[in-house]
């Protein structure tokens, strides 16, 4: 089957599920418009929220405030487009990426002291020949750091005790490993152009996570919610964010729902996070307009739009 052929049928799949009308709302606005951000965290000691720039190579901070500082300046300490982000015990852990494409380009982890903004550490992972994407993580129980290598098919990690970031498994079913998360029995789950799987990052088997009759590729912003997945959908028509109810065993996706489909403020929603049963997520990050690193035409970039949505 074709990829279109895939697509068209993945529309028609979201279509059939139940749309339910959930409480959505505008969280606070960003005036930055030329940010292009991709990544979002939540700090509970501090209230905070982080958000990542991939246009300025920067993180922002809004506080309980919403006060809107940087963060982390653009490059400040060697920090390239930043992607995904988590903010765990007092630490902000981000992805960042240099010469996107380009095998000579690195991927990174960084580890941010929330209160101080200082950077305790950071791996870097270059290696001639290999293009890599440091898209997303997920921090375990034990303090590592698993991350989604977009371009090379992969999930990486990092820890304390390593240098540089550790290739975990390499498979071609992670071809565009996006969205991250774990369960609470602390497996990896990633979604990929081949869907969704699960990762014992111990003995690192690696297995589908079906969901019978329906192919749902490219999450992006995944997070687990009480027994189940929240998703955003942002490759293909109509972009929506999506509820994925698993079983017990945490091992089968039983059904689904739509939570928001096409609202009129999207424009490429990236990642979200959950805080307080809500889902705080990028809801226009405007992708669309940048191009090599360059805004393709800076008058239609609007404020930057941080919007909720109930969860149940």
């Amino acid at each position: 089957m074709s990829m279109k052929s895939i697509f068209v049928l993945l529309v028609l799949f979201i279509a059939s599920w139940k749309l339910f009308a959930q409480e959505i709302d505008i969280a606070f606005r960003i005036e930055e418009k030329d940010l292009i951000p991709e990544g979002i965290a939540f700090d509970p000691k501090s209230r905070s929220f982080f958000v990542s720039s991939i246009h300025k190579n920067k993180i922002i901070r809004i506080d309980k405030d919403q006060r809107v500082t940087d963060f982390i300046g653009s490059g400040q300490e060697g920090i390239g487009q930043v992607l995904g982000m988590k903010a765990h015990h007092g630490k902000l852990w981000v992805c960042s990426n240099t010469g996107e494409g380009n095998p000579k380009g690195k991927s990174m982890v960084h580890a941010f002291d929330i209160a101080s903004g200082v950077m305790s550490k950071k791996w870097i992972l270059q290696s001639s020949g290999e293009i890599h994407l440091f898209n997303d993580l997920v921090i375990g129980k034990n303090g590592d750091v698993f991350i989604s290598d977009s371009d090379y098919g992969a999930i990486y990690y990092v820890n304390t005790s390593v240098k540089n970031p550790e290739l975990l498994i390499k498979d071609e079913r992670l071809n565009y490993a996006n969205g991250i998360t774990l369960t609470p029995n602390d497996e990896v789950i990633v979604n990929t152009f081949k869907g969704f799987f699960k990762i014992n990052t111990i003995t690192r088997e690696f297995k589908g996570l079906p969901f019978p009759n329906y192919y749902v590729i490219g999450i992006d912003g995944l997070s687990f919610y009480k027994q189940s997945l929240i998703g955003i959908q942002n490759i293909t028509y109509p972009v929506c964010i999506n509820q994925y109810n698993l079983n017990s065993s945490f091992d089968k996706i039983e059904n689904a729902r739509v939570l928001v489909s096409n609202h009129p403020l999207f424009d490429i929603p990236t990642t979200g996070v959950v805080v307080d049963d809500w889902f705080y997520f990028i809801a226009n990050s405007q992708m669309s307009n940048l191009d090599q690193d360059e805004i393709k035409d800076p008058s239609k970039l609007k404020e930057v739009l941080i919007m909720k949505i109930k969860l149940n």
